[in-house]
């Protein structure tokens, strides 16, 4: 028997998740990595190791290591309440600034129906609805049980520092987009990184105990709106809009962002 085949315990070879191409390992990193590395803090080690694949094609970083796990698992080890710890801002100062962000990108709009989906707390939604706007909430794992937000009734989809957190990107895009009307938009967040160089699992976004779990480039995310019929405007490796057609008060906006 081969050293190679005797050290073999994890699957070299997987399948893209946003393209369907060969896809070869990437890293492996503890579950307790988190974006709080950044930073310099760092927590203990667990010891469960998460081992993440990139995609030859499109270079999409993901795992599979919580594509069978419930909601239930995800609020019981991931959005539970120590989330705050890995991740201080998403309780109040980041719904804060994105709403700031969400008033500025709406200036000039005629009166929108506003969705925020994978909206959290739901502080940024209520912080648009006290400045007169017309907006609302839904997270499908702080929300499940609840109501679905009517489906093709928005004008404008937010989706911050949501699509990193999925197992399932081609699912939660389809159902994002799903919320909107016909010539509405997604805005959405992600951080992407095209710049990376190989097997970088030490860059700090790719953090497991924060719920980073499919971490896009801009042609993963292109490939994947594109399965549905969208387009993607990248304003930066941060923000980015999808849409079919720019109704005419996003016109100047995008002609400002090339």
């Amino acid at each position: 028997m081969s050293a190679a085949h005797t050290l073999a315990v994890h699957d070299a070879v997987s399948t893209c998740k946003v393209c369907g191409n060969a896809t070869a390992l990437y890293g492996v990193a503890d579950f307790n990595k988190t974006c709080a590395e950044h930073w310099g803090r760092y927590f203990p080690l667990l010891g469960v190791p998460i081992y993440y694949h990139q995609c030859s094609h499109c270079g999409l970083v993901f795992t599979r290591a919580f594509d069978h796990w419930s909601n239930d698992q995800f609020r019981e080890h991931i959005y539970n309440d120590d989330y705050v710890l890995v991740d201080p801002d998403y309780v109040d100062e980041r719904p804060r600034a994105l709403a700031g962000v969400m008033q500025d990108f709406v200036r000039q709009a005629p009166p929108l129906a506003l969705l925020d989906y994978g909206g959290g707390n739901g502080k940024m939604a209520t912080l648009l609805a006290e400045q007169g706007l017309n907006a609302q909430s839904w997270d499908p794992v702080a929300n499940e049980g609840h109501d679905l937000p009517p489906l093709a009734a928005f004008d404008l989809v937010s989706a911050f520092e949501v699509m990193e957190h999925t197992p399932d990107p081609l699912k939660t895009a389809g159902e994002a987009l799903g919320f909107l009307r016909e010539n509405g938009a997604l805005l959405f967040s992600t951080l992407t990184i095209d710049h990376l160089p190989p097997q970088a699992i030490h860059f700090w976004y790719i953090a497991p105990r924060n719920g980073h779990i499919s971490i896009h480039t801009n042609r993963s995310l292109e490939i994947m709106f594109g399965t549905f019929g969208y387009r993607v405007h990248h304003f930066s490796n941060l923000y980015h809009l999808a849409l079919k057609q720019a109704p005419d008060w996003l016109m100047a906006r995008l002609d400002a962002h090339p």
